[in-house]
């Protein structure tokens, strides 16, 4: 079990440690006994646990928006509503891995167990049973009574047996609670999507016995694509997808290689809306026609409009994404300022047509920031109309070596030693002693170069991969264009006094 650091107590523990009154209904607390247990207890009462039941109010109030089935047996993603501001949660349960907000222990658990047992219907008759009969009474009863009160405890309890053994029997069958591996979602799993399950069967009895009677029932108008992947590193994915959820603009900046680009892709997957993508990359020479669109010949002697890639998106409601967005003429990328204030842009020449945006459409926009790059200045009007700004920075130390490890499958060792020699680079640039940097692009050729070499000794190969991987970008050339030899001797040096003897 993998708990947060300093952290001692079980996982079952820490569901039945908080005392307080349950969220909106202060009549109940933690440690209450429950006089309607749940099928399996095979005690005569039961013992409340605070935080399964507000993870069972919060899914009765609607907060649970979409559970997705995964690959893998009860592999599920819920997502929810923050229930402290206007952000949305995802969390994975896949296997014995439990992904949840910051790697904590909280009422999340709950519903991820909760979206578990709809995946596993078949199983989780009990647990169904229960929630079944509390909307039913709900539904007949709005007001809460001493018995709407009881039934909740109730599921409460039978979400603590299903958390507890599944569909196992307690006095048999080994507990899993406790042995689950929680982390932090921010950094969530590689998954394979199967199919979403209509979240309105935790509040409408009706659907929720129509799903429970069938083989599967999905949401017809949502599709998803699969697989999802989970490469990116970083607490950026999940505000970006909380950003995109709540319609925002968003502007991603930091150095180069940091994941802007992968960040923003895997957000795009992962947003409940599944919108088109359309993406393009800046360069000097981009011209209003490459975002607006002009008139091209139609290979009979006449010409024909081609709407630009901006055009596209605002037409389909999609996501565009902007790479490298700074590198891109200001007065061409200002053609944004219009689209971001008022939805709207207007095609001077296509007969002064304007065009809506239709509704969903966002753009994301990716740039490198500061003076060791060669790009544009770009106007504070245009910079205001993003409502998000995400920065990125290189990863820690021990995460960086986690992913280069991943990435090239370098051996522990060496993915340290080189990770050391980047940071070292990164240092003396920012005090300006070098006019480069390794950036993890630069460390994960360096490591497939690495991989191809069988010689007997590692700093000599270790020497000749960097020669011809990120040393001309770090050390920098001469007029002639050929590497600056004194300055490529100290990043050996560096290399060897970084090197295990």
């Amino acid at each position: 079990m993998a708990l947060a650091a300093g952290e001692t107590r079980t996982i079952t523990q820490i569901l039945f440690s908080r005392k307080r009154e349950v969220d909106i209904f202060p009549e109940l607390h933690g440690g209450q006994e429950i006089a309607y247990p749940a099928r399996r207890n095979p005690n005569a009462r039961g013992y409340l646990s605070a935080m399964l039941c507000k993870a069972c109010v919060v899914a009765l109030k609607g907060d649970v928006i979409g559970i997705t089935r995964l690959d893998g047996e009860g592999a599920v993603m819920v997502r929810s509503r923050s229930q402290s501001g206007g952000d949305f949660h995802h969390c994975y349960l896949v296997g014995d891995r439990a992904y949840l907000p910051r790697g904590h222990v909280t009422y999340h658990l709950g519903l991820l167990l909760l979206g578990e047992a709809l995946v596993a219907k078949d199983e989780a008759g009990d647990l169904l049973d229960a929630l079944e009969e509390l909307l039913i009474y709900r539904a007949a009863t709005p007001r809460t009574d001493e018995w709407h009160l009881e039934l909740l405890m109730h599921l409460a309890d039978e979400l603590y047996y299903w958390a507890k053994w599944r569909g196992g029997n307690p006095k048999e069958d080994p507990e899993r609670l406790d042995s689950l591996d929680i982390r932090d979602a921010t950094y969530p799993p590689e998954v394979t999507v199967i199919e979403p399950i209509d979240h309105e069967v935790i509040t409408d009895p009706e659907k929720l016995r129509r799903y429970r009677s069938r083989e599967v029932e999905t949401p017809g108008e949502v599709s998803f694509p699969a697989p999802v992947k989970g490469r990116f590193r970083g607490p950026q994915l999940a505000e970006l997808v909380e950003s995109l959820e709540l319609g925002m603009h968003c502007l991603l900046v930091g150095p180069t290689a940091t994941g802007k680009s992968l960040c923003a892709f895997e957000a795009f997957d992962r947003t409940a809306a599944k919108k088109p993508v359309f993406a393009i990359e800046g360069h000097e020479s981009m011209k209003e026609f490459d975002l607006l669109g002009g008139f091209v010949p139609d290979g009979g002697g006449g010409f024909e409009w081609h709407d630009g890639v901006l055009v596209q998106a605002m037409k389909a409601g999609g996501y565009l994404f902007i790479d490298e967005a700074n590198r891109m003429p200001t007065r061409t990328l200002n053609i944004l300022l219009g689209v971001l204030s008022r939805g709207a842009v207007v095609l001077t020449e296509h007969g002064s047509k304007e065009i809506r945006a239709g509704p969903g459409f966002q753009t994301v926009m990716a740039m490198n920031l500061g003076k060791g790059y060669s790009v544009n200045t770009l106007d504070t009007a245009l910079l205001n109309r993003f409502s998000c700004v995400l920065e990125f920075r290189y990863l820690p130390p021990k995460d960086e070596e986690d992913l280069l490890i991943s990435e090239t499958g370098i051996d522990p060792l060496i993915a340290t030693t080189m990770v050391k020699v980047a940071n070292e680079t990164r240092r003396l640039r920012r005090g300006r002693e070098l006019s480069g940097e390794i950036t993890p692009r630069g460390l994960f050729a360096w490591a497939t170069k690495l991989r191809a070499r069988k010689g007997k000794s590692l700093l000599l190969e270790l020497k000749a991969a960097a020669r011809v991987t990120w040393m001309h970008q770090v050390a920098g050339t001469d007029a002639d264009g050929y590497l600056k030899e004194d300055i490529a001797n100290q990043l050996l040096d560096l290399i060897e006094a970084h090197t295990p003897k």
